[in-house]
C-alpha cells in the first residue's frame, strides 16, 4: 500500500504544469466559495443579532387586544406580578416594561406619525443596549423632564438636532388629544433606518403622567441568557399568564427566523456550485491523464498489476490532487476571514442606505463555523472519489495487448 501511495503521489507531478494549474484552480475556487459564504453568514448573523438586541428581544408579552388595537387602554394589568416573576427567574438576563402609544411628532419642518415608547432608561439599556446607539447628545436622564430621544433618520428628515423642540400629539385612555412640547436630548442610530424613522423614546414616567395613570405597561420585552430557552420560556409563562399573548422572537418576526437559517443555506448553495465546478475540472484532468498513459497502463497490466491496484492508483491520484488544492484554499480562506473578522468589510460606498433600510449594517464581519470546514473536507473527498470513478473505469477497460501498441 505504501508503494501505491508513493507511485500515486509521484504520478500527479509527472505533468507538473497541469497539476499546479488544477491545484490553483481548486484552491481559488474553494477560497472564493468559503469567503463568499462567510460574508453571507456574517451579514445574516449581524441582522439577526441586531434584530434581537435592538428590536424584538427574545420574548415579548402583550395584552392580546393591544396587538389588534394599539390603544392605551389595552395594557398589561399583571405587570407587578410579571416583574416579580422575571426578577426571580435565573433564565432571564434582563427585561423591561414599556408604555407604547401611536402619535404624531411635529417640528417646524415636518410632521410624522410615530410610535412613542415610554421607557425606564436603566432597564431599557440593559435589555436593548439603546444607550450604546447614541450618536449625538446623551442617553436619557431619569431626572430630565419631557426629554426625547429620536432616531437619526427621523432627525435628518425633520432637521432636528440635540436641543431642538418638537411637539408630540397622542390620545389618552378617554380618546382625548394630548400635546406636549419635548426637547431632543439624544439622537440614536441603529442598524435599521426604517426602525429609527418610526420610533422615538420618552421617559415612561413622563408619558404615564400625561396619560393620567401612574403605571401603564403595554409591552414587556425579555432577554434570556440563552436563545434556545425562548420557546420553553414562552410556553411556561403563557401557562402562568393565560390572559396575555406571549411570543418568541421567531413568532414576532418570521423574517428574522428566515435570516437565522439563511446563513447555512447560502453556504450550502455556494459550496454545491463550487463542488460541481471542481468535479468537472477534475474529471477533465484525470481523463486526459488516463489517455496520455494508455501505453503505460497497458504495460502495468501486462506485467501483472491487477485491476484493483490500477483503480486504486487513479483514485489516489485524484484524491491527492484534490486535497492539496483544498488544503491551500481552506488555509487562504481561514487567513482572509481571520484578517477581516475584526476589521470588517465596509460597504458604505456600495449602497449602504439600501442595506440600512432593511436592517443590515453596511460594515460586514465575515464569520464561519469551524464545523463547516469538517463538512467541507468530507464533501471534497466525496467529490474527488466520485469524479475518479469514471476515469478509473476507463483505465480498467483497456486491453493490455492493444494498450501497449498505442502511441
Amino acid at each position: 500500500m505504501k508503494m501505491l501511495l508513493t507511485i500515486s503521489w509521484r504520478n500527479i507531478w509527472r505533468n507538473g504544469q497541469r497539476s499546479i494549474t488544477m491545484i490553483l484552480a481548486i484552491a481559488a475556487g474553494l477560497w472564493g466559495g468559503i469567503f463568499a459564504a462567510s460574508i453571507a453568514m456574517g451579514l445574516m448573523e449581524q441582522r439577526f443579532r441586531t434584530g434581537i438586541e435592538q428590536e424584538f428581544s427574545h420574548v415579548q408579552m402583550h395584552n392580546p387586544d393591544f396587538l389588534i388595537d394599539a390603544n392605551i387602554r389595552n395594557t398589561i394589568k399583571q405587570w407587578p406580578e410579571i416583574s416579580s416573576e422575571l426578577t426571580a427567574d435565573n433564565r432571564v438576563k434582563s427585561f423591561t416594561g414599556r408604555t407604547i402609544v401611536n402619535g404624531m411628532v411635529a417640528s417646524a419642518n415636518l410632521t410624522r406619525g410615530v410610535n412613542i415608547l415610554g421607557i425606564d432608561p436603566a432597564t431599557e439599556a440593559l435589555t436593548t443596549r439603546l444607550d450604546q446607539n447614541i450618536v449625538e447628545g446623551d442617553y436619557m436622564d431619569e431626572d430630565a423632564q419631557n426629554a426625547l430621544m429620536m432616531g437619526y433618520s427621523l432627525a435628518e428628515k425633520m432637521k432636528a438636532r440635540v436641543g431642538s423642540r418638537v411637539v408630540l400629539t397622542f390620545q389618552d385612555a378617554d380618546n382625548e388629544l394630548i400635546s406636549i412640547a419635548c426637547r431632543v436630548t439624544g439622537i440614536f442610530r441603529s442598524a435599521n433606518s426604517m426602525y429609527d424613522e418610526m420610533n422615538l423614546y420618552v421617559l415612561q414616567s413622563d408619558l404615564n403622567h400625561h396619560l393620567g395613570e401612574q403605571e401603564i405597561v403595554s409591552q414587556v420585552a425579555v432577554v434570556l441568557h440563552e436563545l434556545d430557552l425562548a420557546e420553553d420560556f414562552s410556553k411556561e409563562y403563557q401557562a402562568k399568564f393565560p390572559d396575555l399573548t406571549i411570543r418568541t422572537w421567531a413568532e414576532i418576526s418570521p423574517q428574522l427566523a428566515f435570516y437565522n437559517q439563511m446563513g447555512m443555506t447560502m453556504f450550502m448553495i455556494i459550496l454545491i456550485i463550487i463542488l460541481l465546478a471542481l468535479a468537472f475540472g477534475l474529471l477533465n484532468t484525470m481523463l486526459m491523464s488516463v489517455f496520455e498513459r494508455t501505453r503505460e497502463l497497458g504495460m502495468l497490466m501486462s506485467v501483472g498489476m491487477n485491476k484493483q491496484r490500477i483503480f486504486s492508483m487513479i483514485l489516489l491520484e485524484t484524491v491527492f490532487l484534490t486535497l492539496t488544492g483544498a488544503f491551500a484554499g481552506m488555509v487562504l480562506a481561514m487567513a482572509s476571514i481571520g484578517l477581516l473578522s475584526n476589521r470588517g468589510i465596509d460597504l458604505t460606498f456600495a449602497g449602504a442606505d439600501s442595506l440600512k433600510t432593511f436592517g443590515f449594517d453596511p460594515v460586514i464581519y465575515p464569520v464561519i463555523d469551524n464545523s463547516f470546514f469538517a463538512i467541507l473536507v468530507v464533501l471534497v473527498m466525496l467529490t474527488a472519489i466520485l469524479t475518479a470513478v469514471y476515469p478509473a473505469l476507463k483505465a480498467l477497460r483497456l486491453r493490455p495487448a492493444e494498450a501497449v501498441r498505442a502511441e
